[in-house]
């Protein structure tokens, strides 16, 4: 029986019929070149960032990186990726970060609002080998509106952009997005499953106020030896990541700044780009309404 945290009334919006997970096409270079055109990013910065919605015919270069990223570092085919998210597929949003200068994508997020099927990390939770009910984690975390609960799917970068020659950049994008995103649209709840260099970078380097879901210990997830059901109250993490950052040595905080200031601000980052296609002309929904 689905149990009251996990799902919500249907909206009512219609959208692409789905779980339609789309493997990703072949011609997704194609895909970027239009996007790109008809779509511009703001110049004079290396990377930008695009906030695309599921059936968008965009979205399947945030899917590449998905697939490709999940496959060379857990093993992750596209069929398996595919079985695992379709589900969700219908109420995903993608943060995809483009470096303008090498004319390819570099790093993605998939944000799965509330629907009627439930948030995925909450759902996969509630089975082996942590078995953390919908009751357990209302009363941890005081999660008592489903609606303003976002779950973050997936986190993909390519290894080229992991390393310090690029400044941590396009992680520091997607988290910076992804926070702004979040206090804009008011939620106060996130929750997602992170693999364990994800929360070092996070919580230990950053100071991310992120904690193990209802108190949870590490487990094997997707490919991934070691991972952390993950959970963060936005409402509040703000003056925790300023006030964790005061109390730091003062060269340490000179070290971490700019990367907090990143994640926080989006200091020094250019504007996010929605792609709000025509809905009478496409048929698809713009993301405002896919965000109520």
């Amino acid at each position: 029986m689905p149990q009251k945290l996990l799902t919500l009334p249907q909206s009512g919006i219609r959208i692409t019929p789905a779980d339609s997970y789309r493997p990703p096409r072949a011609n997704a270079e194609k895909h970027l070149e239009a996007l790109l055109e008809e779509w511009p990013l703001p110049q004079g910065k290396q990377f930008g960032t695009y906030l695309i919605p599921h059936n968008s015919r965009f979205s399947d270069i945030a899917r590449v990186v998905e697939c490709t990223v999940f496959e060379r570092f857990f093993g992750n085919t596209a069929e398996c990726m595919a079985e695992a998210y379709a589900p969700y597929e219908e109420h995903s949003l993608f943060l995809l970060v483009i470096d303008q200068v090498q004319r390819r994508p570099a790093g993605t997020i998939r944000i799965i609002l509330p629907s009627g099927k439930g948030l995925k990390s909450l759902n996969d939770i509630s089975g082996a080998p942590l078995h953390i009910s919908a009751e357990m984690i209302e009363q941890h975390h005081g999660i008592t509106n489903a609606r303003r609960c976002w779950d973050i799917g997936t986190l993909a970068v390519h290894k080229e952009y992991r390393a310090a020659g690029s400044d941590h950049m396009v992680s520091l994008m997607l988290y910076g997005h992804l926070f702004a995103l979040l206090r804009r649209r008011c939620i106060q709840h996130m929750v997602t499953i992170l693999d364990r260099h994800a929360y070092a970078q996070l919580v230990d380097v950053l100071g991310a106020p992120i904690v193990p879901l209802a108190g949870s210990e590490p487990f094997s997830y997707l490919g991934s030896e070691s991972s952390r059901a993950c959970y963060a109250a936005i409402t509040t993490a703000k003056a925790e990541m300023e006030a964790r950052l005061a109390s730091l040595p003062t060269e340490v905080q000179a070290l971490l700044k700019p990367y907090v200031a990143r994640f926080l601000y989006c200091e020094d980052m250019s504007e996010l780009v929605e792609v709000q296609e025509d809905v009478e002309r496409t048929g698809r929904v713009p993301i405002a309404r896919l965000m109520r």
